[in-house]
């Protein structure tokens, strides 16, 4: 499993949009395989109008679910984005996780990935935040990880 966000979709250019879903628990070390191995298939087989996308995803610190398509080859549709939240939601149903819940949020606290709520940023404004803003893979590389201080949310 890709553990270092950097390094991420090599084969993908910097514009590519990105999604990035938090699981609200980890997965075990098991569970993180059997759905990278559906994500593989997912991103394989992954269409806009009937058009292959050139698309990739992978599992983060066995939490964080992302996906990332190049538009410029082409472009994701409202009908593959709508196929590709059902698959991340048939993901969730299978594994008893949610990744829709907007008010978890996944700080480093003293080094170490943490959850909290979006109601508690305000008094963790000295720890950096996984920023679920970003959209494209340029800012995943680079600002993903910012000061909570500095976050939109405060």
């Amino acid at each position: 499993m890709q553990q270092n966000y950097k390094d991420l979709f090599k084969t993908l250019p910097e514009h590519s949009r990105v999604w990035i879903y938090l699981s609200d628990r980890l997965f075990t070390q098991e569970e993180s395989e059997i759905i990278l191995t559906e994500v593989d298939a997912f991103v394989s087989s992954w269409k806009a109008h009937q058009k292959s996308l050139n698309a990739s995803g992978t599992l983060i610190l066995n939490r964080f679910l992302i996906l990332a398509v190049d538009e410029n080859t082409e472009a994701a549709s409202g009908c593959s984005i709508d196929s590709s939240v059902n698959f991340v939601k048939s993901i969730g149903l299978r594994f008893g996780v949610d990744f829709f819940n907007r008010l978890n949020m996944l700080i480093l606290k003293d080094g170490k990935p943490t959850m909290i709520s979006f109601h508690d940023l305000a008094s963790h404004k000295e720890e950096n935040i996984f920023n679920p803003n970003i959209d494209s893979l340029r800012d995943l590389r680079q600002n993903w990880i910012i000061p909570v201080k500095e976050s939109p949310f405060i």
